[in-house]
């Protein structure tokens, strides 16, 4: 399984089991979803970008 796939859905998961807890099942899963996207697809994006800026 792809490792990018891994870290969403468990970002998912926890915010699902968060949700769980507090009763805002829907609130809290899609702020997993959130930060898991954010996590895996923007975070590695401005890491790069910041590493470029040093080279210059």
């Amino acid at each position: 399984m792809n490792k990018k796939s891994l870290v969403l859905g468990g970002t998912t998961l926890v915010g699902l089991i968060i949700g769980i807890i507090t009763r805002h099942y829907a609130l809290w899963t899609i702020t997993g979803l959130a930060v898991g996207y954010i996590v895996t697809f923007w975070w590695p994006w401005a890491l790069e970008l910041l590493r470029n800026r040093k080279q210059r």
